[in-house]
């Protein structure tokens, strides 16, 4: 059976992230409730808690949460802060941080006048600056994953040689998950490709060639993992 992808993929969900996306806050290793105060009652050095004013422009997307230690699955409205990598969901009026652990939610965004989910990822192997509690967009869902992750920790996943000032435009960085557990950072490439990817090389060269494929762009990434886990079955 041919693999089913997400939607999200073919087309460009910078819009819609945004939409689902906070600003970036610190985390907490604690859930609390985030009290509203009047800004003129407050200290100047105390409004950055004000976390309420820095959602105002956000939209809450509809989600579903689930949890490493067994929890139930909770489904909330939620932001996630992909920068910052931390995801807050809404209870109310109340802005919330999770205590447990996440593994795995979605997002469900609207698209006109449909819906798409996103779905996003932890626990995956550590990988330099990343860690298992980094989160990951998974878009394609297969035996190899193909994931992208715009955390601010990509910054530092870099080929060192290459100059600092060339470091801060990095946005997004996509990365195999491999058969064995291995994380691998993917380029958008053809030869840097094959060669991050070795045992899968021969097919990789052979898909390229077959359907055409330029890759120039994450749709193009999308498309060859989807050739490649469809030849893998």
């Amino acid at each position: 059976m041919k693999i089913l992808f997400l939607a999200t993929l073919l087309i460009s969900n910078t819009n819609l992230l945004a939409q689902a996306t906070g600003s970036s806050l610190n985390s907490s290793h604690s859930q609390r409730h985030i009290e509203v105060y009047s800004w003129a009652g407050r200290p100047e050095d105390e409004q950055e808690f004000d976390v309420q004013k820095l959602f105002l422009d956000q939209q809450w997307m509809p989600g579903v949460v689930k949890f490493s230690g067994g929890r139930p699955d909770m489904a909330v409205p939620l932001i996630f802060d992909v920068y910052e990598n931390t995801l807050y969901y809404q209870q109310g009026k109340i802005i919330m941080e999770f205590v447990d652990t996440v593994s795995a939610f979605s997002l469900k965004v609207p698209h006109k006048g449909d819906s798409l989910t996103l779905k996003y990822r932890s626990r995956f192997p550590a990988f330099q600056a990343n860690t298992p509690e980094t989160f990951y967009q998974v878009l394609v869902d297969a035996k190899i994953q193909l994931l992208k992750c715009r955390a601010k920790s990509i910054l530092l996943i870099r080929d060192k040689e290459l100059p600092e000032e060339k470091r801060g435009g990095l946005k997004e960085l996509y990365f195999a998950y491999l058969p064995g557990g291995k994380l691998q950072v993917v380029p958008l490439d053809a030869d840097g490709i094959k060669a991050s990817m070795p045992d899968y090389s021969g097919k990789i060269e052979g898909i390229l060639k077959k359907e055409h494929i330029r890759l120039k762009n994450e749709e193009k990434l999308v498309k060859l993992f989807i050739h490649l886990n469809n030849e893998l079955q």
